[in-house]
């Protein structure tokens, strides 16, 4: 068409009917062509824009499945968790369980119970007696009882000291962890049993601190400690203590015959009501088949009301040269005395010394064999 432009002005010069198509002709061929030339740029630089808008478009659907496998990984992680959270849970019931189920069977062993009779018994769930202000326990002693017992000890020591200052109860053996038979003595196995010592003032009235138990004669004098003597008013004290606790529910206090009749002449000469020396008097004993207990009172408290099925209140008849073999001395190579003393087994003197002392014990005196020197 660009050819036909100077072949048209020279037809217009010669103004011919051929110059005049090809005029029309020349005029059209631009104006046909114009907007295919000028399409072209237009295409060229829409092209660009387009190429931006499909990357966006890229880019959107690339995020969008990226933020779609970020959702899918945080689904599956959040079901992993619930599904450990969940295993966890059955396996803290199944441990719950399980615990439950140990629980039920040791229920027995951890429930305090005394179980059988003083002399032939068991005991769980027991306490321990621990030293205090007003409580001393003695080196060596074996102090597992029924929370009752221990509760009581305690509270008798308070008593005593609040009434009469400056003073620690000396606590023997109550019984093992699980009771059962004990050494150096016929019960103390099932957590109702106590050895306690007697309270001791010297030649001046004061109270005397000793890490033994200390015997005594009839008149009051102690046994191989020169000086020393039966402290009556803290003694009864502790008697009365015992008695009147509500919950301790004491039902015998061992001491020998002699030592009994000072603790109620003390009673009398005080003026206590007489109910309560009745009761004292009841308490207190020396049992016949039993060792003298001139160096200790032995307490022993009633079963439990919530342990009447297996507790025995009493205990056991032994046999008959069981009962008689257990007022004598236990045999020994060493005639002096043995730590066993202080848990109420008689000394280990010489044979004679100990029939000599038995012969008076029968003839209305409670002499025992002399005690070791304290420590």
């Amino acid at each position: 068409m660009p050819l036909l432009r100077p072949l048209s002005r020279r037809c217009l010069a010669s103004r011919g009917p051929i110059a005049a198509l090809l005029l029309a002709l020349s005029l059209a061929a631009p104006a046909q062509g114009a907007p295919v030339t000028g399409a072209q740029p237009a295409a060229a630089e829409q092209q660009p824009g387009k190429r931006q808008q499909n990357k966006r478009r890229a880019a959107r659907r690339s995020s969008a499945d990226g933020e779609g496998e970020a959702r899918a990984a945080r689904g599956a992680r959040s079901k992993e968790k619930a599904q450990e959270r969940a295993g966890k849970k059955r396996a803290a019931r199944r441990d719950d369980a399980s615990r439950a189920e140990r629980r039920g069977a040791d229920a027995d062993e951890r429930k305090p119970l005394s179980k059988g009779a003083p002399n032939r018994g068991r005991l769980t769930g027991a306490v321990r007696l621990r030293s205090s202000r007003h409580l001393k326990t003695r080196e060596g002693a074996r102090t597992w009882g029924l929370p009752v017992l221990v509760k009581t000890l305690r509270r008798a020591a308070f008593q005593v000291a609040k009434k009469h200052g400056d003073s620690a109860l000396l606590v023997g053996d109550l019984s093992a962890r699980t009771g059962g038979a004990l050494d150096g003595h016929n019960s103390h196995q099932t957590g109702r049993d106590a050895d306690v010592g007697f309270y001791v003032i010297n030649s001046k009235g004061k109270n005397l601190r000793t890490d033994r138990f200390v015997a005594f004669d009839d008149e009051g004098n102690a046994i191989g400690l020169p000086g020393a003597r039966f402290d009556d008013a803290r003694n009864w004290a502790l008697v009365q203590a015992l008695l009147e606790d509500r919950q301790a529910g004491v039902k015998y206090l061992f001491v020998t015959n002699a030592l009994r009749a000072r603790l109620l002449a003390h009673a009398a000469k005080k003026r206590v009501p007489a109910d309560l020396r009745a009761r004292a008097a009841a308490a207190m004993m020396s049992p016949r088949d039993a060792y003298l207990h001139n160096d200790h009172f032995h307490i022993r408290v009633m079963c439990p009301p919530s342990m009447r099925g297996a507790c025995i209140e009493e205990s056991l008849a032994r046999p008959a040269c069981a009962a008689d073999e257990a007022k004598q001395p236990r045999a020994s190579a060493t005639p002096a005395a043995t730590e066993a003393d202080i848990y109420g087994v008689p000394s280990t003197a010489a044979p004679a010394a100990a029939d000599g002392a038995r012969a008076a014990a029968a003839g209305g005196r409670s002499i025992a064999a002399p005690a070791p020197a304290p420590r």
